[in-house]
């Protein structure tokens, strides 16, 4: 049987044998239950909480996308075509920026202006909260080169709102890329956008680059990493609470829920709960939900990230305690796929109480918000996989939403 044709439990049994590992000792060092592993490798169950299979992987010294099998119905299929991945990396690994080489770019006979740079920006910001990443993909190439291209023309100001506006599009592009599974693409993206920032002269700016900084290291595993680069770039900002305003305060709070993301994925729940308190410090002193360098921060955003947090710890009951002061109808701070993506954290909670009704429910609620990007994110993915196998009958509605996202066969 070929690696991509395997179960989740075969993949990690074959792995876990050849690296001389009994299922104890597996289970000790990845710091997970010997039931886990015994269900995943017999079949009992199909998959398990994303901070269970990333320190599973980290244990076989894998990825958790090779863990998961990159040719397997749950890891979503990638149209490098449709969705401009192949262009966007082109463009974030320009030969312009490779140090000596000079630029071979056609000067445009009138750059564009700032005003033109940031409304194309907004319009990028806009698909993004959709989840479109077709559509996203077809606009930040030509973007990108328009950006880098007034950033050669421009002079004084102009030139530093220009760097400020490039940074913000390589940052679009490096996170789409790390959604997409392309995290060194996006890496590389990351370093380019902190250059521009820094021409910019945007200490803030710069913070919100170590922010996605952070959560693309934790979309690789890295929790460590991901942790300190949030924890070290939040030290270097040092609010103060009283006099400074709500930009710089929500940027620290976003640091901090990096942070947190970080540490409950890396079983340190004492520390994710401090950097959550601090958060909520700063949420607190804000005093309501705003969107700040195109991040939602506030009072809302807190909350989930606290239903998010028991979600992996596997404290589902406190989850869905939580998650009764989190009020989603009607907050415009929050874009479509951060919805879906809170939502997917009740469909968890439900999971793992054996409420699968209520579980579905949430799914197809997220889908109504951010259809497209729930085909390619492999979390949710995952979640229907099992609920569908655990369903006892066909053509049950979580079997047809299995259907729409091409998981089951």
């Amino acid at each position: 049987m070929s690696g991509d044709a395997m179960s989740l439990g075969e993949r990690i049994k074959r792995i876990r044998m050849r690296r001389q590992l009994t299922r104890e000792k597996f289970a000790e060092k990845a710091d997970v239950s010997v039931d886990l592993v015994r269900k995943l490798e017999q079949g009992v169950r199909h998959t398990a909480s994303m901070s269970s299979l990333t320190r599973m992987a980290t244990a076989l010294d894998v990825e958790v996308a090779q863990l998961l099998g990159q040719s397997s119905t749950v890891e979503p299929t990638v149209d490098t075509e449709a969705t401009g991945v192949l262009a966007i990396r082109d463009a974030l690994t320009s030969l312009a920026y490779f140090p000596g080489l000079g630029s071979s770019e056609i000067v445009a006979d009138e750059p564009p202006t700032v005003a033109h740079l940031r409304s194309a920006l907004a319009h990028c910001e806009r698909i993004r909260k959709q989840g479109s990443f077709a559509q996203l993909g077809a606009i930040l190439p030509g973007l990108i080169a328009e950006a880098h291209g007034a950033t050669r023309e421009l002079t004084g100001d102009d030139q530093a709102a220009a760097f400020g506006v490039l940074s913000e599009v390589f940052q679009v592009a490096s996170t789409m890329m790390a959604a997409l599974g392309q995290t060194n693409i996006g890496y590389i993206g990351l370093i380019r956008a902190q250059e521009a920032a820094q021409r910019a002269g945007d200490d803030l700016l710069q913070a919100m680059n170590v922010s996605s900084l952070s959560w693309v290291l934790f979309k690789q595993g890295r929790l460590k990493d991901a942790e300190e680069a949030a924890v070290r770039k939040a030290e270097q900002l040092r609010p103060d609470f009283i006099h400074d305003g709500a930009r710089k305060l929500g940027v620290w709070g976003v640091l901090m829920l990096r942070a947190a993301s970080a540490a409950v994925r890396n079983k340190k729940p004492d520390r994710a709960e401090e950097y959550l308190s601090l958060a909520r410090t700063a949420a607190a002193r804000i005093g309501s939900d705003q969107t700040i360098c195109s991040t939602p921060f506030g009072p809302t955003n807190v909350g989930i990230a606290s239903v998010n947090a028991a979600v992996e710890s596997e404290r589902f009951e406190n989850a869905l305690t939580l998650a009764r002061s989190v009020s989603l109808p009607g907050n415009d701070s929050l874009s479509p796929t951060w919805k879906a993506r809170y939502l997917l954290d009740l469909t968890i909670a439900y999971s793992g109480l054996d409420r699968d009704h209520e579980a579905t429910a949430q799914l197809l609620k997220a889908e109504r918000l951010a259809p497209e990007w729930m085909r390619y994110h492999t979390l949710t993915r995952q979640t229907v996989y099992e609920l569908a196998e655990r369903a006892k009958r066909r053509r049950t509605p979580i079997q047809e939403l299995a259907d729409r996202l091409d998981i089951l066969d």
